[in-house]
């Protein structure tokens, strides 16, 4: 979302407007189904989830691409947390952390923004930083799985997709098969929390051993 990066004071306002100011429900939600001590929020933006988590005695990593989005995120970080900020692309994971460092890898909003053979390769990447029994949890855009919900789905997308381009010059979209891509990557899918039009999810996954 590279203008709401570009100006990182705007993307909390923009998260809410985007999410249909379901965000906070959403966060709150994650933090309950998180298994600690140490997690990765993948994506944290300015660093709400990291810091709610935090504020729970967790040790959090954020990781995100945008310097601008850590910086906004280090002034959220309340004296004596244990968090550690770094710049990084989700793609590049492996490259900052060894193998079975994580308990839980969070992902909120990130995976509708990526490419399908990126999704799949960041799965792979997550399951090979998760410790044996390790928690996956992703929320985000997915296809809505009936016709007369994907329409419901359009006739709202449409205009919110026109204002996140306006206001990202980029574009997200819904995320197809994510189940089967758990799946291929290594996972177990063990929940799934879906709105009413079915077109985001909560979905919590676990490492499977192979």
């Amino acid at each position: 979302m590279r203008l709401l990066e570009s100006a990182p004071e705007r993307y909390d306002f923009g998260i809410r407007l985007l999410s249909l100011g379901h965000i906070e429900r959403v966060y709150r939600r994650v933090a309950e189904l998180v298994r600690g001590p140490n997690v990765l929020d993948l994506g944290c933006g300015t660093g709400n989830m990291t810091v709610r988590l935090a504020q729970r005695g967790l040790s959090v990593v954020g990781v995100d691409l945008s310097p601008e989005m850590l910086a906004v995120a280090r002034r959220k970080i309340p004296p004596g947390a244990s968090v550690r900020l770094v710049q990084t692309g989700a793609a590049e994971l492996i490259d900052h952390f060894p193998a079975e460092s994580f308990d839980t890898i969070i992902s909120i909003l990130v995976f509708s923004e990526m490419s399908e053979a990126e999704q799949l390769l960041v799965l792979r990447q997550c399951r090979s930083l998760l410790r044996p029994g390790g928690r996956l949890i992703l929320a985000d855009e997915l296809r809505a799985p009936k016709f007369l919900r994907r329409m419901v789905h359009n006739l709202v997308r449409v205009p919110l997709s026109l204002i996140t381009y306006v206001l990202t010059q980029a574009s997200t979209r819904p995320v197809g098969d994510l189940k089967a891509k758990l799946s291929e990557a290594g996972f177990r899918t063990i929940m799934e929390e879906r709105n009413r039009l079915g077109d985001f999810a909560l979905l919590v996954a676990e490492k499977r051993e192979t």
